[in-house]
């Protein structure tokens, strides 16, 4: 199947052609035909599905040029996301020459955009919640009550960010009960009860996690202490040659921390969160085309609907606490048929999570860093942890040397207690797998 058996406009065709779009992904397949009936849907895809144009294509088909109002608008749940959205959105737009395309974000010249729409509104209203907030129902500037249609992209982080009192102000003001394009990674509580107070009976499409891994991305498990990260991260820096790596954080606050202390150790890189202002982030980006980082530290806003070009390698710092956030941040690698690796820094509590994982159908290889290369070796749980901590203590108490053993008395007794260390951690890891394989084959 092609997009042409939609039997779309020619304008949306060329559009389609230019960017070099010709067969619709599984998800555009199962959207596009409902969406463009008016069919409400809750979509549930992971990013790099294809889930933009699955809904950008039917706004453009349903779209009334000749008539000079806001007909649709879409929600993202950032700047930078609405940002990339405005920019996929204009790669349509641009083949009709009478649509009128307009993003609305914070940071912008507010009185600018106030006069403006004063003078004419237009077709398509890209922004994010904040905005259409204060453009729509404070100052009134911006005519939404005409909206035909409404999108929300990444709508479990709209609804993360507390602003579900905004949406619903905003959506109350359409006269007319509108189409609504929902698409998110999850459904959290918030997204729920939304989707119980405007889409009742909306259709649900799920497309399964299993179903969007990549077999392309080679996963791979480095053990470390907590105390340690940096330095592990640094280590495996000097192993690997990344074309582009993005390194994720889980906190805001961290990105400039770890960016700093990278800039200390001479490696070129820049860094993104939430609260860069515009300039910052368009600076960024900028450079990231321009090859002149080599390296990038993200919090999760890097891994939601930005496309990123050429990430060869993707490095967990910090494992996100949420599954599907791990899927995201990898999604980031191997894209268009390129091959990527993503390693994750883990401390000893994470037996669970690789299961969770490998339920997820990934494959997860586990290895460590040793005289300066990567040697493949066994997972690491706290029990472990626990285990040898106390043998270290048994060893400090058991191993004495003569004192009399001059010069280095303390670096041998180190030698032998890190030589018997190594042997007992062996040892249990290896009973650790045998009862496992013998409870497993009961």
């Amino acid at each position: 199947m092609k997009f042409d058996s939609y039997n779309l406009k020619t304008y949306i065709l060329e559009a389609l052609k230019n960017i070099n779009f010709e067969k619709p992904t599984k998800i555009q397949t199962l959207v596009i035909p409902k969406a463009i009936k008016g069919d409400n849907l809750v979509v549930e895809s992971a990013t790099g599905s294809g889930k933009t144009h699955a809904f950008l294509i039917p706004v453009f088909e349903r779209l009334k040029e000749e008539e000079k109002n806001v007909q649709a608008i879409l929600i993202a749940p950032t700047r930078e996301l609405a940002t990339q959205l405005y920019e996929n959105t204009l790669q349509i737009a641009k083949f009709h020459p009478d649509i009128d395309v307009r993003l609305y974000i914070g940071g912008g010249n507010r009185e600018n955009e106030i006069k403006r729409l004063s003078l004419s509104q237009p077709h398509i209203a890209v922004g994010t919640i904040g905005r259409f907030f204060d453009l729509a129902i404070k100052s009134n500037a911006l005519k939404i009550y005409s909206a035909k249609m409404v999108v929300i992209d990444e709508a479990d982080m709209v609804f993360e960010e507390k602003e579900i009192i905004d949406v619903d102000k905003v959506i109350g003001v359409i006269q007319e009960k509108p189409q609504f394009l929902v698409f998110s990674a999850t459904m959290p509580k918030g997204l729920r009860n939304f989707v119980t107070k405007y889409l009742n009976g909306a259709e649900e499409i799920i497309i399964e996690e299993k179903a969007l891994t990549k077999t392309s991305i080679e996963h791979i498990m480095i053990p470390c202490k907590a105390k340690q990260k940096e330095e592990v991260l640094v280590e495996l820096l000097k192993i690997i040659t990344p074309y582009l790596a993005l390194i994720f954080v889980n906190k805001k606050e961290d990105v400039d921390k770890l960016a700093e202390y990278l800039a200390t150790k001479g490696y070129k890189v820049g860094k993104l969160h939430g609260d860069l202002d515009d300039r910052s982030r368009k600076q960024t980006l900028k450079r990231i085309h321009d090859l002149k980082y080599q390296y990038i530290v993200a919090s999760d806003i890097a891994s939601r609907g930005i496309d990123i070009e050429g990430v060869s390698h993707v490095i967990n710092f910090d494992l996100p606490k949420d599954i599907e956030f791990y899927i995201h941040r990898t999604g980031r690698t191997a894209r268009y048929d390129a091959t990527g690796i993503a390693y994750s820094l883990y401390t000893y509590d994470t037996e669970n999570y690789v299961k969770a994982l490998s339920k997820k159908g990934l494959t997860t290889n586990f290895m460590k860093i040793k005289n300066g290369e990567l040697v493949p070796t066994k997972l690491v749980t706290r029990q472990t942890e626990s285990y040898m901590s106390k043998k270290e203590k048994e060893l400090h108490q058991k191993i004495k040397l003569d004192k009399k053993v001059k010069p280095g008395y303390k670096k041998k007794r180190m030698e032998i207690i890190n030589k018997e260390l190594k042997k007992a951690r062996r040892e249990h890891i290896e009973e650790i797998y045998r009862k496992k394989a013998k409870n497993e084959n009961r």
